[in-house]
């Protein structure tokens, strides 16, 4: 089973019981996730492309391709700290649950977008039914099969990009006709994201049940380690939102899933979620806050007062004020409530990537 990627069960062990200490806040430091790259391969490189925004829906490109260029891909890294081997799925488009239930993906460079079956679907003909005859969703679930049939829960398969709720139901209606739904027919926007929530988690037990015979672990498109079905949460739409409307259409749909997960994040994507802050802070589901300053907000603008909240509130804190150098910004004062995300050296580049280990107390 060793034989391209070499991580062992016992370190599965290791990385299990520093996250749990992370999260009982018994570890002593940051988790840190450090990948080196470029070492020697023990097998042939792959012919065949790597899973991308832009080919995931290239129907001529076949699961079992994907898997072998992964394959390959990961046998030519090394895993430091916190960092573990990882398929991503996050290339089949944030909100993929969309296509899953008819919307056509439309692949991009940097993202995937869902078109509706039609446009201007009146929301009050919108129903939606688990679906798992949809070839969108076959292909993904087959790339799952073939991931546990390839790797045995060696590697973690992440969770694909499922999307918030009033993300996908958007999809189907439109931004701004949806904006106008939450006034004009509100009770069918419930009505929507109750169904859409049910088969939102048909979807994610469906995919964890390929995985959980052998695996070794989970995660989703930010890479973060969990020893049993978690996700990060999201609601990119209620960036558009205020609290009053937030509190209606959002929270409790965030407060019930996150009851059903282990260790829920939210991703908090730009400044127009600050308003909704203090909501997120009261969902006791939600572990830990994923602040993201958003495109075209000055990236040196003083968060400190946002990131003190959020530890405040005893929740922990990922990688968003981290330096040039991968390092916390000095807002943290307590780096155990911190999770960094992970960052990668070359092989050649060894003396850098130990430098940066020692720098938060980890040794390669």
């Amino acid at each position: 089973m060793f034989d391209t990627i070499d991580f062992t069960p016992e370190r599965y062990d290791t990385l299990r019981q520093n996250y749990r200490k992370w999260w009982d806040g018994s570890l002593g430091r940051s988790l840190v996730a450090l990948t080196t790259y470029g070492h020697p391969s023990p097998r042939k490189p792959s012919l065949h492309p790597m899973l991308s925004f832009d080919n995931s829906w290239d129907f001529s490109i076949s699961p079992e391709q994907f898997i072998d260029a992964c394959d390959y891909h990961l046998s030519t890294q090394r895993w430091h700290g916190e960092a573990f081997p990882y398929c991503s799925m996050t290339e089949f488009g944030p909100g993929v649950m969309a296509a899953f239930l008819g919307c056509t993906p439309v692949n991009g460079s940097s993202t995937v977008w869902f078109q509706p079956p039609r446009e201007d679907i009146p929301i009050e003909e919108l129903h939606f039914e688990y679906d798992d005859t949809n070839p969108c969703f076959r292909r993904v679930l087959h790339m799952y099969e073939l991931a546990m049939e390839k790797w045995h829960g060696q590697v973690v398969v992440g969770m694909v990009d499922m999307g918030g709720i009033l993300d996908v139901l958007s999809s189907f209606r439109g931004v701004e006709n949806l904006l106008l739904d939450l006034y004009d027919a509100p009770e069918e926007v419930l009505r929507c994201v109750k169904e859409l929530q049910e088969i939102w988690f048909r979807y994610f037990d469906t995919f964890n049940a390929v995985m959980a015979p052998e695996a070794q672990g989970y995660s989703q498109w930010y890479n973060m380690y969990d020893e049993k079905p978690g996700y990060i949460l999201q609601s990119d739409f209620s960036y558009m939102i205020g609290p009053d409307m937030f509190d209606i259409f959002t929270a409790p749909e965030l407060a019930s899933s996150a009851a059903r997960l282990h260790n829920a994040v939210y991703h908090m994507d730009g400044i127009g979620q600050i308003p909704h802050l203090d909501s997120l802070l009261a969902i006791d589901g939600i572990k830990g806050i994923q602040w993201v300053h958003g495109s075209g907000t000055p990236a040196k603008e003083n968060w400190d007062p946002l990131v003190e909240r959020i530890l405040a509130s005893g929740k922990k804190l990922l990688s968003c004020c981290q330096n040039p150098d991968g390092s916390l910004a000095s807002v943290v004062k307590d780096p155990c409530q911190a999770f960094i995300r992970e960052w990668g050296f070359s092989a050649d580049r060894m003396e850098d990537a130990k430098r940066y280990a020692a720098m938060h107390g980890i040794e390669l």
